[in-house]
């Protein structure tokens, strides 16, 4: 099920943009957390904002390469002509896109952990009534995770999509709006959040409406329970693209 070479093959084709997202992600998070003046934006601009438009970004553009972007060049004749199969491609850059998006959460957490130990923020700066003490490594643990599974289920159903379509451009068609309804709508739904009545309700409109990083701020469990819908879809969309794609005609 797994292919090895077709695996390192997508480590080379997509390892810039990988490290581009990664490296921007994380020196945001570093110069958010580290500097005194951007300390009170922390949770509202990088993690209310960041954590999602960068690895929307990557995964858009990623997932359309790892299958239908093979597709549409032709590629991809050549991979299933090395006995590769089709459910092993599907497999493969699966796991691709999953560990890709881990490693890329995980380094910015980590990054986020050495600065925090050094120079914790006060809860008082972030601007939240009601909250007290500092900041602690468990707090930025549950947030990335949080982002990351959120973010997956944006890859998923990208992933989704390049399964299904052989041509580019109804892939990135497809995905683009899905990933940039989600963003969008979850950027003005933050605005609600910070006291426009207006937008309060947009929350339920976007698939990023999930990730609460508010509830782990204030000690609540509701994080991680918002956190099971958007596993449900990773892998009912991940299985469906798989599906769809082993089953289809191909322009080979």
């Amino acid at each position: 099920m797994f292919s090895l070479p077709l695996f390192k093959q997508s480590i080379k084709s997509n390892w810039v943009m990988w490290s581009v997202m990664t490296g921007v992600m994380t020196i945001l998070c570093i110069q958010f957390s580290a500097l005194e003046m951007t300390q009170p934006m922390l949770f509202t601009i990088f993690y209310g904002m960041m954590t999602t438009i960068l690895p929307g970004i990557y995964v858009l553009v990623t997932s359309n390469k790892l299958i239908a972007g093979q597709v549409d060049r032709g590629s991809m004749a050549y991979v299933l002509s090395t006995s590769v199969r089709r459910e092993a491609v599907a497999f493969t850059q699966s796991v691709f896109m999953v560990s890709s998006l881990a490693l890329m959460f995980g380094i910015e957490t980590l990054a986020h952990i050495l600065i925090n130990s050094s120079n914790p923020i006060s809860m008082a700066t972030l601007g939240y009534v009601g909250l007290a003490g500092n900041i602690t490594t468990k707090m930025i643990i549950q947030v990335n995770i949080s982002a990351f599974v959120v973010c997956l289920a944006l890859a998923a159903v990208c992933m989704a999509f390049s399964g299904i379509f052989n041509s580019s451009k109804y892939t990135l068609g497809l995905a683009g709006a899905f990933v940039g309804e989600s963003i969008l709508v979850n950027m003005l739904a933050m605005f609600g959040r910070l006291g426009v009545d207006g937008l309060k309700d947009l929350k339920y409109a976007t698939i990023c409406s999930f990730y609460d990083y508010e509830s782990v701020l204030f000690g609540k469990n509701d994080w991680a329970q918002n956190l099971i819908i958007p596993v449900v879809i990773s892998v009912v969309a991940l299985f469906a693209g798989g599906i769809v794609f082993k089953k289809k005609d191909l322009p080979l």
